[in-house]
């Protein structure tokens, strides 16, 4: 439970700027405090569909834990499944026979709806993707845990298991028979085929920025030419022509400076949205980006034109992009859209879906409600408001939110250069953020709200942050789980703990207690950092601070600073290997 003051969540529910405090009266003023509790989960987009047979929408509600079926003629709701705390409903799909699935990423279940029943089935650590196979009548889900498990469309056991690899998004069927999943953090592209070997690996293309400056209006190049390689592919579909279309985010190779405005805007951010598609022939072409705002979370086709709509998370609008855009290429114009993009004001939305007609829903989740032109469908429930999860997600003047680099509330895996720091590696703020300050590699922020007076507020152009909302904020966070820990051989993780915990190797002179991490500051051969959290440690390559270790094997290279960084040069490559299982478990 926190204090928060009743004129924040007045003005968040009106659609109020945090920091601007509307005038009170006096006894108003001496009732301001409230206690709330934090509220919702990170926002991960694609909770939404529309049956083939054009009747109902189903919505996956991670925020509370339920899944409602919505009759659209007459816009009631007609089911609601209420889930165990903490189920986390995601991707929602529908198979030939009507029954729909959904993905329980909090509980690592499959959740199957057949008429007035449904099944739990137990599917393994943090299921994400969903795809419906119809020659087989099977459901193939995709997990964060590295898994691609199949399960009988009707019910039953899993019939097959692959394991590929850690950060697995969205699957799709293609029209050979053979599967395409995704990765998130990395917007990979996997192609295997029926047996379930890979066959073929892809990444959308990498594009170049020139980077520019405004006078008295003007935008104009001044040279400088920055790399802007794929990252983050928060939505990945099959279009109806066979095509695949990625939404993902670039990271563009900038300097960032720490002073006041130093992660860009304009033409300059160090993240940007992107759309790319992947034609029959399995070549990659990077559209020009259907939109300038952050987050790009979820796509859906219009039935009726081809045309997409594109949610951004960052700011209440969707993005109307035409089927001619999809073929011009990406020629870094930040300045114009495409030809024929409009956009639509909406409340700020997390998953859209088409009619047969092509009448566009979107989900909003804060209200718990479908919008339909410039009316709501109440889904019931109570309406979320928490000022911390709102701000986490909002959009700055430098084009960029807090999700953006921290998508999920994680890591999006990316390293940066810094102004007088040189290379340094996006860390997490998953797993109780509020007990592992003070913060950054350097430990320069002794405190939350120091860190986003300087970094939000400063750097990004976010604004000032009321003490209040900078508390919501932290206890949000808080919340938040870090990856999954696998375990693949039970033996390995034994051995390699036993390894860990022994004091020939000192790993726990720094990396101790619940979250394996003292909150010190050493030197490990490459200056002095922070020890980081290894909690959910599988779950975040590439590692070291400066990001130099593409694996945990690497780590105990020459890049991992020796016997600096603990005593391990005297471990044999097996015992190395059950090391590395053991922090892969952790």
């Amino acid at each position: 439970m926190r204090a928060l003051s009743s004129f924040v969540v007045a003005g968040l529910a009106a659609g109020c700027i945090i920091g601007t405090e509307p005038q009170l009266p006096e006894e108003e003023e001496e009732e301001e405090e409230e206690l709330i509790d934090p509220w919702g989960v990170p926002i991960t987009g694609g909770t939404m569909l529309v049956t083939r047979n054009d009747l109902h929408a189903v919505v996956a509600d991670p925020d509370r834990d339920r899944v409602v079926t919505v009759h659209l003629d007459s816009e009631r709701v007609i089911g609601t499944i209420e889930l165990a705390a903490g189920s986390e409903p995601g991707r929602v799909i529908e198979d030939g026979a009507g029954r729909i699935h959904v993905a329980l990423r909090g509980s690592g279940e499959l959740l199957t709806i057949t008429g007035d029943t449904h099944e739990l089935r137990a599917i393994c650590g943090e299921p994400r993707g969903l795809a419906w196979q119809a020659d087989t009548d099977v459901v193939h889900v995709a997990c964060a845990t590295g898994e691609l498990v199949s399960v009988p469309a009707g019910g039953g056991a899993p019939t097959r298991t692959l394991r590929i690899e850690r950060d697995l998004r969205d699957v799709i069927v293609l029209a050979t028979g053979n599967l395409v999943v995704t990765t998130f953090r990395t917007a990979e592209l996997i192609e295997l085929d029926a047996q379930g070997v890979v066959v073929g690996r892809l990444r959308p293309p990498t594009v170049t920025r020139v980077e520019r400056e405004k006078d008295g209006g003007i935008i104009f190049a001044v040279g400088d030419v920055h790399n802007a390689v794929p990252s983050v592919a928060w939505r990945t579909i099959a279009l109806p022509d066979g095509r695949i279309a990625m939404l993902h985010q670039r990271r563009v190779g900038l300097t960032l400076s720490l002073e006041p405005g130093g992660y860009g805007g304009m033409c300059n951010k160090p993240v940007e949205n992107a759309l790319t598609i992947i034609g029959t022939d399995g070549v990659p072409f990077a559209v020009r980006p259907p939109s300038e705002h952050s987050v790009p979370i979820d796509l859906a086709v219009d039935p009726t034109s081809g045309n997409l709509a594109v949610v951004t998370a960052g700011a209440p609008i969707v993005w109307i992009v035409p089927t001619t855009a999809l073929t011009k290429p990406d020629d870094d114009d930040c300045v114009t859209p495409p030809d024929g993009t409009h956009r639509l004001q909406t409340d700020t939305a997390t998953s859209a879906a088409y009619r047969a007609n092509g009448k566009l829903l979107t989900y909003q989740p804060a209200a718990g409600a479908i919008q339909v032109d410039d009316r709501h469908i109440s889904l019931g429930g109570n309406v979320g408001i928490d000022p911390g999860r709102e701000l986490f997600h909002r959009e700055t003047s430098a084009g960029i939110a807090c999700a953006s680099c921290h998508p999920e509330g994680r890591d999006d895996g990316g390293v940066w250069t810094f102004e007088g720091l040189g290379q340094r590696r996006t860390q997490s703020l998953a797993g109780s953020i509020l007990s592992r300050g003070p913060y950054h590699w350097g430990a320069d922020m002794d405190s939350l709200p120091a860190l986003l007076d300087d970094v939000f507020t400063m750097r990004m152009g976010g604004g000032f942050v009321e003490p209040e909302v900078a508390d919501a904020l932290g206890a949000w966070l808080d919340r938040i789980q870090p990856p999954r820990g696998v375990v693949v051989d039970a033996g390995a993780v034994a051995r390699g703990q036993a390894l860990f915990m022994a004091e020939a190797q000192a790993c726990t002179s720094c990396h101790v207690g619940p979250l394996y991490t003292n909150n010190q500051v050493v030197d490990v051969g490459h200056g002095k950092v922070k020890v980081p959290s290894l909690l959910g440690i599988g779950g975040r390559a590439p590692f070291m601070h400066d990001g130099c270790a593409a694996t945990l094997r690497d780590r105990f290279g020459v890049c991992g600073g020796g016997d600096s960084h603990g005593k391990t040069s005297h471990l044999s490559e097996a015992q190395l290997a059950d090391l590395v299982a053991y922090l892969e478990s952790l």
